[in-house]
């Protein structure tokens, strides 16, 4: 098994001891980091196989998994976010090949590590809390309707958000958007979280756009409980043990305190105006924050709306000073997205360390862009940091910023937050 690594405390924390890192350039190796006020000081070599291939008790886990093109080349995204006590959100769901894949991976994880023996509850070997679909194109909903159905079906016991059954339009492939439309306005009617809505809604069908009017599921504080729902509090998914998952926008609306608001107007026809319509959200633990806008767009040129430089402007508390210690590369860092403003913002060029994750098959020729790697590591941007990608695809960019992990990636916080590590975790299993 071959890994690359690199970890570090989180910037926002005052800095508690120094932690084990490993350098992902350096297999087998590594660094002890410590990131307080000097932004990263090394201090000694340590052995990497001495951390953890699984979540722990207490900690957020992410695992960006890594989603094979299969026989017929299909493109796809999915990842899983662990709450310290067990909590699952299935972020994107690949596309129609890819449901085995996710289900391994849920499976794996209920049965091998969030078990009694480890600190947790007893799991069903499915169970999932939550699921969350970013946008509505094929690569990132195509696997809903297999996942969910037949005798090994996945079953939310929480919800599914979604940006809402608005402005939907032919950038939108209509057979999978049925599927979802379908599926959670019948089987799963009450576990429905459209986070916008319009008057009226868009049938099932890929006809009228019905433009959204506002996005009320941003401000329904805690979506598991319906205790709070007038309090116009922004929504969050409690992922137990003080940990969190807040909603920052979706469908083009950002929120801007507790007031969701739709940046300019921009159509439906074109595949990077449905990316730009991807739901943002935060995952917080301690000072930890992870960053994820699905398919976000940025370059701002014709049909590629600049929503990157909406939400750095409309959420500066999150971004603050320090930037973010890990951030997901929108739309599978392509040059669409990840602008100078929102690279800028997430990763100040300030010679502390901080990381970028990106969900990539062979399918996405190209990827990563060479546009975006630069972007993110010229200059020693990310400091001792890495952009770690799943797989690197045909004539995909190179650097030595850049780590394939051939497999999953994972992102685990210790100490409550107060420090994490990034993982990119070669599984041929999980491969086909």
């Amino acid at each position: 098994m071959r890994f690359g690594w690199l970890c570090a405390l989180s910037l926002c924390a005052c800095p508690p001891p120094p932690v084990l890192v490993a350098d992902a350039a350096v297999e087998d190796a590594g660094v002890m980091v410590d990131a307080g006020t000097d932004g990263g000081q090394l201090l000694a070599p340590f052995d990497a196989g001495a951390r953890p291939d699984g979540p722990l008790p207490g900690e957020v886990t992410v695992w960006q998994l890594d989603l094979a093109p299969g026989l017929i080349p299909k493109t796809g995204e999915a990842a899983i976010v662990i709450g310290p006590d067990g909590t699952l959100v299935v972020i994107d769901v690949g596309n129609s090949n890819h449901d085995d894949e996710l289900r391994a991976a849920i499976r794996e994880l209920n049965t091998t590590w969030l078990t009694v023996a480890r600190g947790y509850r007893a799991r069903a070997p499915l169970e999932v809390e939550w699921v969350l679909l970013t946008h509505f194109h094929a690569d990132h909903v195509g696997g809903f309707e297999p996942l969910t159905s037949g005798a090994e079906a996945i079953v939310p016991t929480h919800g599914v958000v979604h940006r809402g059954f608005v402005d939907v339009g032919p950038a939108v492939n209509e057979a999978d958007f049925e599927q979802v439309c379908l599926r959670l306005r019948g089987t799963f009617t009450a576990k429905n979280f459209g986070l916008c809505t319009a008057a009226p809604e868009s049938p099932c069908v890929i006809g009228a756009r019905s433009p959204a009017t506002s996005c009320p599921g941003l401000t329904l504080g805690d979506l598991g409980s319906t205790d709070d729902d007038a309090t116009g509090d922004p929504s969050f998914i409690d992922l137990g043990g003080g940990a969190r998952l807040d909603l920052l926008g979706a469908n083009g609306f950002m929120l801007q305190g507790r007031t969701p608001v739709a940046a300019s107007a921009f159509g439906v026809t074109d595949v990077n105006e449905e990316n730009a319509r991807s739901v943002v959200g935060l995952v917080r633990h301690g000072a930890f924050r992870f960053l994820f806008a699905g398919d976000l767009s940025g370059s701002g040129v014709p049909t590629e709306p600049d929503l990157e430089s909406f939400l750095v402007n409309s959420q500066p508390q999150v971004f603050g000073t320090l930037g973010i210690d890990v951030t997901h590369a929108n739309h599978h860092a392509r040059k669409t997205s990840s602008n100078s403003n929102y690279v800028q913002a997430a990763a100040p060029n300030d010679g502390r360390t901080r990381s970028v994750v990106g969900g990539i098959n062979e399918a996405y020729v190209n990827s990563p862009h060479q546009e975006t790697l630069d972007a993110w590591t010229a200059g020693g941007r990310l400091g001792a940091g890495r952009l770690f990608v799943t797989q690197r695809a045909l004539a995909g960019a190179t650097g030595a910023g850049l780590v394939e992990a051939n497999g999953r990636v994972v992102v685990q916080t210790i100490e409550q937050g107060g420090g994490y590590w990034v993982q990119g975790q070669a599984a041929p299993s999980l491969r086909r």
